[in-house]
C-alpha cells in the first residue's frame, strides 16, 4: 500500500516538474524574443536580476521534489518531497508564479517598471509574518494585561442572597 502511495506521488511531482518547467521556458522565450526582436523593454538587467530567485527556487524544487529511480531495474527508489504541500512549498511555487506573471506584464507592457509588482512579494510576507505570529502574541499580551489591570471585586459587593436580606430587615 505505501509503495503506491509513494508512486502516486513520484507521477504527481513528475507532472508537477514538468508543467513548471514548460511554463517558465515559455515565458522567459517570450520575453528573450520580445527584448532582441522588439527592444521592449529596453533593458535586461532587471529582468535578470529579478528572475535569479525564481530560477534558483525552481531548481531548488526540481532537486527535492524529482523522484529518484534505480539506475538497474528502474524501480523507485524516492518518490521526492510532497510538492503539494501547503506552507513553504507552496510560497515557492507563489514566487515563481508571481515572476512568471511579471515577465508577461513585462512584455505585454515592453516597460522595465513593472518590475516594481514584485514588491508585493515581501508584502504578502510581511502579512503573513503579522496575522501568523505577531498578531496573534500582540493579542495574547493585551488580554493578559487586561486581566493584571481589572481591580479584584470586593467580597461586599456580591449579591446577597434572600435569606440576608430578610436579615438585615429585621
Amino acid at each position: 500500500m505505501a509503495r503506491g502511495s509513494s508512486k502516486k506521488q513520484a507521477q504527481a511531482n513528475i507532472e508537477a516538474l514538468k508543467s513548471l518547467h514548460i511554463s517558465a521556458a515559455a515565458i522567459n522565450g517570450l520575453y528573450l524574443l520580445s527584448h532582441f526582436l522588439l527592444r521592449r523593454p529596453s533593458s535586461i538587467k532587471p529582468y535578470i536580476i529579478f528572475s535569479l530567485p525564481a530560477w534558483i527556487i525552481e531548481y531548488q524544487l526540481e532537486r527535492i521534489g524529482r523522484p529518484k529511480f534505480s539506475s538497474s531495474n528502474g524501480s523507485l527508489i524516492s518518490a521526492g518531497e510532497d510538492l503539494t504541500q501547503a506552507g513553504l512549498t507552496e510560497w515557492l511555487f507563489d514566487i515563481v508564479y508571481v515572476t512568471m506573471i511579471i515577465d508577461i506584464l513585462a512584455v505585454v507592457f515592453g516597460r522595465s517598471w513593472v518590475w516594481f509588482l514584485y514588491l508585493v512579494i515581501p508584502a504578502y510576507g510581511s502579512y503573513m509574518a503579522y496575522s501568523s505570529f505577531i498578531g496573534p502574541i500582540l493579542k495574547q499580551r493585551a488580554a493578559a494585561s487586561r486581566v493584571q489591570e481589572e481591580p479584584e471585586s470586593e467580597p461586599n459587593s456580591r449579591k446577597k442572597s434572600k435569606k440576608e436580606k430578610v436579615k438585615y430587615i429585621r
